[in-house]
């Protein structure tokens, strides 16, 4: 993130809007604010952060308290922060909750987040949206972003002083080692599953061989594996043998069943065949009785034949007699129009006499135009400083008075007066440091009653571990009983099935001492059921020792920050009274301090008031002044000038405009004749023309005609046909390819059927009709009992596969149980030493990230042994922490002057800030190294400089300068003299009683 600009608008000490345009810093890599103590220097900062998340940088500022006590009632609370994330530019406005100027509702806090794509177009418009979004950008939350980006005032130690867990939560964020977390909740969670995986597993195996349909399978489930699987022999032998038998049957069957269907099949094909011959016969005589018909058909195809011979003769003489009527019809029509034309020409010769006046008229008109033009001018500029002086000798005598004069002599007295009772009025620094104190005895007070509640569950808790761990112990010992139970089942069994003489199975001794049997039988299901309770109790007591480990391990924390809470309020009596006597003291500085803010608002609106109305008083005078020796210029410029008699630019005008109206009429009406003569003789030319032409036209075609006349009568002469009977046969002349294609059609189609039915006759011969219906009862016969036959086929095949099928997964099952019994020891191995069940309390999460904690270590070092002259090196705790607690991210410090390492808490002041500073360093190098999601191009560092000796301050700004190399932008509040004057780049807050103001200033 590095900001491109800041708009502060009625925010903290700043009354007004101040921009401060970071682009101006032109490539520098490091500004100075300063200002004197008050002013609003920490308030830059505080609107960044604001802008982000909607706090502030620092722990003691809310974010209620930002809206100016110097700002007008009716200007807005608002921060304008526009910034880039590489190389994207966006930007956010908002608003904190603010008063209502007319109202009591107050103003909502609202937000709104944009980005930079040719224009600023909203990504995020709701508070909750916008806070969601900066956080993905950034990769950071607020809290991170104030131990990484920003060292607040007198905060710049939480990163180095914090815990393992405040560090993991930090590094978590920032190199995303969530992915880790979750493979080794993962396998945690893999190996419960997998667990109860085999138990199912083993189970399955146990159950598959019940699926086998057999009256002796229970019995047989209950063998050892070679008795069982010397059963499953047998029986596949045996079903082996039915499927034999049936399929040697059913082949018999299906001989006899072919023999009758080829029979069958025979018999339709012949009867088929006699059924063809009598469809062909009766097609045949159809045919021949038709013939009379056809003779007609044949007749009428050749009269049409000669009617196509004359058909081109009469189309061309039917054109040309349509187009002779044509040009005839045209030939009148363009007679009757140049009749037309002729009249009209005659017409316009008339009103030759008149348009001569008309132009006359109209270069009268012009040269009284050219005339009024000259004129005009000089008439304007007269009337127009006789108006200008008229005005203004009105204006002068009405700015001879400032009417508020009594007004501003009373405000003055009431500024007078309040200033003198402001003089009176507590500062608001107390009401700050009283209300600071409030905040932290209410945070200390919240802590005690958590530790409370804390260490209540902690102890309920406790109870409810010892109750399960009792049931825990009870259940084992009645598994215990369970296993005893069947091993003596076990030995009963044995000893049945030894026989005298027999070596046994155990020892191998062949003679024993008579055993007396056990008497009992184990009860398999409740067995299960003990061994299901244990389980459940096992998970139970699991669960229970990682809460009181979760509780106890809160309580620690609370605990520790409850401490850490009182040592800095320097308290450790009762927190409810000092907290109480606190409540009582920020109330009555509140009013004090609420009074103090109405007399300052009276206050700033009465000096508002005076100097508005000086500077109207003042800005009245001036302009009178202004405005009387503006009448003496106009008066000499009258005198020199001298008036047209009897004009006026009225009159000049008025008679201007109708000599154009009049003039543009006269030419348009001459304009418009013309066209009209001009447009009258070209048609009548024209039409004359097209006259001639068509009579010419005419002739020609007429002759044409007259020959195609002819020629048809000849046609036809030669045909022997009248005309009459030729245009009734014209008629049917399309349906002539129809005619001769149905004609051969039928003919062909008598052909094909004649040589269809020799060729039927031949196949038949002289065989009889078939009995059908009798071969159909022999197939029928012969289907059912085949079917039969491959009912008890399919029965017996389906038996054999299923036991062949159960048996092969009865195998692989027993392999795979054994598989994952063996995988299930591996996945547990893995579990543990992910989830820290490890000799170094290191979860695969925490691994990772004292990796990458290292590699920070190792850039800060670098930077603090510059500043402290090799004199100090952070190093990570190695050693185990107690009890479990988690380790592995804890801080020390290693002193070369001692040779020996001590906790950072220890560090002074000076030192400290070094430590941070370099460790803050550290991590922004390595991150922009490594992180690509996280942007750590700016570093803002508030105040800590003046915990430095001379020469730690100089190391220190070494080390700052340094950095602009690396293009990182730092910003440093400072009172430090020195560095000031070692960085050329500054923003100065200059602090006024009506506010303060920002000025950026770029050596």
């Amino acid at each position: 993130m590095r900001p491109v600009s800041l708009t502060i608008t009625a925010f903290g000490p700043y009354a007004e809007t101040e921009t401060i345009d970071f682009t101006k810093l032109e490539g520098r890599s490091m500004f100075v604010i300063s200002g004197r103590t008050g002013a609003g220097k920490t308030t830059i900062f505080d609107a960044m952060t604001f802008a982000l998340y909607g706090r502030a940088s620092g722990l003691l500022r809310n974010a209620s308290d930002f809206r100016s006590q110097y700002a007008d009632p009716e200007r807005k609370t608002e921060i304008d922060f526009s910034f880039t994330i590489r190389d994207e530019r966006y930007r956010i406005v908002r608003q904190p909750q603010q008063p209502h100027p007319k109202n009591k509702t107050p103003i909502p806090h609202e937000a709104v987040l944009y980005e930079w794509n040719d224009a600023w177009k909203p990504v995020a418009t709701k508070v909750n949206d916008v806070e969601q979004t900066i956080e993905s950008l950034l990769q950071l939350n607020y809290e991170q972003f104030s131990q990484i980006l920003l060292l607040p005032q007198n905060q710049f130690r939480q990163l180095l002083d914090s815990d393992s867990v405040k560090k993991q939560q930090i590094l978590q964020s920032i190199f995303k080692t969530e992915a880790y977390r979750a493979f080794q909740e993962e396998w945690v969670e893999r190996h419960g599953k997998y667990r109860k995986q085999v138990e199912w597993a083993i189970e399955t195996t146990r159950l598959k061989l019940l699926e086998l349909e057999d009256e002796e399978i229970e019995t047989v489930a209950m063998r050892n594996v070679p008795d069982i699987v010397t059963w499953l022999e047998d029986r596949e032998e045996r079903l082996l043998q039915t499927k034999d038998t049936v399929q040697l049957e059913k082949r018999t069957a299906e001989i006899r069943l072919e023999e009758a269907r080829t029979h069958l099949n025979e018999a339709t094909v012949l009867l088929a065949l006699m059924e063809e011959r009598d469809t062909y016969r009766n097609a045949l005589n159809t045919f021949r009785d038709a013939e009379e018909d056809r003779v007609r058909r044949r007749a009428l195809i050749e009269r049409l034949e000669k009617v196509v011979t004359i058909q081109p003769h009469y189309e061309r003489f039917e054109t040309l007699r349509r187009d002779a009527e044509r040009i005839k019809k045209d030939r009148i029509e363009s007679q009757k129009r140049d009749e037309t034309y002729a009249a009209q020409l005659e017409t316009l010769h008339e009103q030759s006499d008149k348009m001569t006046e008309l132009r006359q008229e109209a270069e009268r008109a012009n040269n009284r135009l050219t005339d009024i033009a000259e004129l005009l001018p000089y008439v304007e500029e007269w009337q127009r400083a006789t108006e200008k002086r008229t005005a203004l000798k009105r204006q002068v005598e009405q700015l001879g008075v400032f009417t508020d004069e009594a007004r501003l002599v009373e405000l003055r007295d009431l500024e007078q007066k309040l200033a003198k009772q402001l003089e009176d009025k507590p500062a608001t620094e107390q009401l700050v440091e009283a209300e600071r104190r409030y905040s932290q005895l209410e945070y200390h007070s919240h802590l005690v009653e958590k530790c409370e509640r804390v260490a209540s569950e902690l102890a309920a808790c406790e109870r409810n571990g010892k109750d399960v761990q009792r049931q825990h112990t009870a259940q084992t010992t009645l598994v215990e009983r369970f296993v005893e139970a069947e091993h003596a089942l076990m030995a009963d069994t044995l000893r049945d099935r030894l026989k005298a003489g027999d070596p046994c199975p155990v020892c191998g001794s062949r003679s024993h001492e008579p055993v007396e049997g056990s008497g009992g039988r184990a009860n398999v299901t409740e067995h299960q059921l003990a061994i299901e309770t244990l389980r459940r109790l096992d998970t139970a007591l699991h669960e229970a020792r990682a809460d009181y480990r979760a509780l106890k391990r809160q309580l620690d924390e609370l605990v520790n920050e409850r401490d850490t809470a009182s040592e800095a309020l320097q308290f450790h009596g009762p927190a409810g009274e000092a907290l109480k006597h606190q409540a009582s003291l920020v109330q009555t500085l509140r009013g004090d301090v609420e009074e103090r803010k109405r007399l300052e608002a009276t206050y700033r609106t009465t000096t508002q008031a005076v100097r508005k109305l000086e500077t109207a008083k003042r800005e009245q005078a001036e302009k009178r002044q202004s405005l009387f020796e503006a009448l003496q210029s106009i008066q000499e410029t009258l005198q020199t000038m001298r008036q047209v008699d009897g004009m006026t630019r009225t009159t000049l005008t008025t008679e201007r405009d109708q000599l154009t109206l009049r003039l543009q009429a006269v030419t348009r009406e001459v304009a418009e004749y013309e066209r009209r003569l001009e447009e009258v003789n070209r048609l009548k030319w024209g039409e004359a023309e097209r006259f001639r032409l068509l009579t010419e036209q005419l002739e020609f075609e007429e002759r044409r005609l007259n020959e195609a006349r002819a020629q048809l009568d000849e046609a036809l002469q030669k045909i022997e046909l009248t005309e009459d009977a030729f245009l009734q046969d014209r008629t049917l002349v399309d349906t002539l390819p129809t005619l001769k294609e149905r004609l051969a059609k039928e003919l062909e189609e008598a052909g094909r059927i004649e040589h269809a039915l020799q060729a039927v006759e031949v196949k038949i011969g002289a065989r009889p009709r078939p009995e059908v219906e009798a071969l159909k009862e022999r197939v029928r016969v012969a289907q059912e009992e085949n079917e039969s036959l491959s009912e008890r086929l399919v029965t017996a095949d389906v038996h054999l596969k299923r036991h062949r099928q159960t048996v092969r997964e009865w195998n692989a099952l027993r392999e795979q149980t054994d598989a994952d019994v063996r995988r299930l020891e591996t996945i547990k191995l893995i579990a543990d030493t992910g989830r820290g069940v490890n000799p170094q309390k290191l979860t695969f999460e925490t691994y990772v990230q004292t990796a990458f904690f290292d590699q920070i270590l190792h850039a800060a070092n670098i930077h603090l042994d510059q500043m402290t002259s090799g004199q100090f090196q952070l190093e990570r705790k190695i050693e185990t922490a107690k009890g479990n607690a988690k380790s592995g991210l804890e801080l020390l410090v290693f002193d070369a002057y001692t040779g020996q390492s001590r906790r950072v808490q220890n560090l002074s002041g000076g030192e400290g800030f070094k430590a941070s500073l370099s460790l803050a360093l550290g991590l922004a190098e390595v991150v922009q190294q490594l992180s690509g999601g996280v942007s750590l191009e700016t570093m803002l560092i508030d105040e800590g400089f003046g915990t430095l000796d001379a020469e730690s301050l100089d190391q220190a700004i070494e080390l700052l300068m340094s950095l602009q190399s690396s293009g990182r932008l730092v910003g440093v509040i400072s009172h430090v003299q020195e560095l000031k004057d070692r960085v050329d780049a500054r923003i100065e807050v200059k602090k006024t009683r009506s506010g303060s103001t920002i000025q950026l200033v770029v050596e």
